[in-house]
């Protein structure tokens, strides 16, 4: 726990573009003169806020005897869920410094997160869903420019989960088994960007990871005839949301600290950049029986899901072609291993499915709210490799003797992110950068051939959409 808690404070800080702003950067030809004494945006008062986003979620599930804890199905399976959520909040900021914020907040969100709770033991599943979560905490943020805040949060949250009506998988009826729905506590942690758009009016961007500790699910038959089975659900959800936010500070006396001389930086140039992230994925599979049939076994789509940690490196060109506008393409590649789980409900079996590798091509375009720091979205084609499955017992893991390939799905992505001039501390002197990006990838349906004893056995329909979250140093050889 200790190692996964670290190993998600670097992926949230990674959110946390809080450079110094006298970090060595590659000037212009003219300098930017410092400026006089200024008054700068008010960052203490309260808040209101409200926006929009998208999740994946992911949770690892096992079948149990209710009384004993007993494994029934004892291969851990990572199933997965995604969706759209809308989220409103509260909070207080107070500025310590000309450069350091903190407050606290809480926020509540109405959310449709869609994915699947199985017990194979009876081959049935039933859709489960997010439908609502609340989070409070604390966040500590770093002022980029008088009106741009990077920050990184963190507390306790809360998600609601629905409860299910099981389904058989092959026939997509009703087999009169139900599970209730529950309530699962953790801890999140995050980072975003808020900047101002006009006096009081704010606008964030904000990463979070939510981490709850199993729950438990107590199956019932019709009637709520206790069947004496239950399956562990240990979900972990990982949101971007963008919003409007409002701050009750209209009154209230800016502060007014000396500004810092500023050298205006040179966006234009090749770089190369290297880093490392976190992502997560959800993929939507059906099952064809026999091979090439349309004839489907498995004929309610089930959600399968997967995580784990990825390495970036990679080359682009930027061109700053006014003041404050910068575009360039791009090219990256990615060493991962997120791991989860691929189905086969009819024999019944499963293994352990990766996406070992993904590469990028596109096209960015960033805004500079200040000459040091770029806020950007971006977007191109993708390419992703995911590994071959050996299926084995959902009972011990023992192999079944059923394989499928290894393959690779092609399709699109969009982000974003900040960047900025990052000298530490004055150790690595001019061009470099330090880069924070979100990512959300779609990828097309791709169909895979289990095969048994050296034939085609099934056809496993296989949909994924990956999220990643990545920190990245760049060197631009300007």
């Amino acid at each position: 726990m200790r190692r996964k808690l670290a190993g998600f404070i670097f992926v949230a800080s990674s959110f946390l573009a809080a450079q110094n702003a006298m970090a060595a950067d590659m000037p212009t030809k003219m300098p930017v003169k410092a400026a006089p004494m200024a008054a700068a945006t008010p960052w203490t008062g309260f808040y209101v806020n409200g926006g929009f986003g998208y999740g994946i979620w992911n949770d690892d599930e096992a079948l149990v005897v209710t009384a004993s804890g007993a494994c029934i199905v004892c291969v851990t399976q990572v199933q997965g869920g995604k969706g759209w959520l809308g989220t409103i909040g509260a909070g207080y900021d107070y500025q310590f410094t000309s450069k350091i914020v903190a407050g606290i907040f809480a926020d509540a969100s109405l959310s449709s997160l869609k994915g699947q709770l199985q017990d194979r033991a009876t081959q049935t599943s039933g859709e489960i869903k997010q439908t609502s979560s609340w989070a409070a905490g604390a966040r500590v943020g770093w002022l980029v420019t008088p009106k741009t805040l990077s920050y990184w949060n963190g507390g306790f949250t809360s998600a609601r989960f629905s409860g299910t009506d099981q389904l058989f998988t092959s026939t997509g009826i009703s087999s009169g088994i139900s599970t209730g729905s529950s309530t699962a506590n953790g801890w999140f942690l995050g980072g975003g960007v808020e900047t101002s758009l006009a006096p009081g009016w704010f606008w964030k961007t904000e990463y979070r990871y939510a981490y709850y500790p199993t729950k438990t699910y107590d199956e019932s038959f019709a009637g709520g005839i206790p069947l004496g089975r239950s399956i562990t659900f240990k979900p972990t959800v990982q949101t971007v949301t963008t919003q409007v936010v409002y701050k009750f500070n209209g009154g209230l006396p800016a502060p007014v600290y000396p500004a810092m001389p500023v050298m205006a930086t040179n966006w234009t140039g090749f770089y190369a950049n290297a880093g490392a992230g976190y992502g997560v994925w959800a993929a939507n599979s059906t099952e064809n029986f026999p091979a090439g049939s349309p004839t489907c076994v498995v004929c309610t789509t089930q959600v399968q899901g997967g995580k784990g940690y990825l390495g970036r490196v990679g080359a682009g060109y930027d061109w700053q072609f006014a003041p404050v506008w910068v575009a360039g393409g791009f090219g990256d590649f990615d060493i991962s291993s997120l791991k989860g789980t691929l189905q086969d409900l009819a024999a019944p079996g499963s293994g352990d499915i990766k996406q070992t590798s993904a590469w990028a091509a596109g096209a960015r375009l960033g805004w500079l709210p200040s000459p040091q720091t770029m806020t950007y979205v971006n977007g191109g084609y993708t390419a992703a490799r995911f590994s071959g499955v050996t299926m084995g017992s959902l009972i011990t893991g023992v192999p079944n003797g059923t394989t499928t390939p290894s393959f690779t799905t092609s399709g699109w992505f969009v982000g974003g992110g900040v960047e900025t001039t990052f000298d530490f501390f004055g150790m690595l002197g001019k061009g470099w950068f330090w880069r924070n990006e979100y990512r959300y990838s779609s990828y097309s349906n791709k169909t895979l051939t289990e095969v048994f004893g050296g034939a085609p056995f099934a056809d496993i329909a296989f949909k994924p959409v990956v999220q990643t979250v990545t920190s990245s140093i760049v060197f631009k050889l300007n």
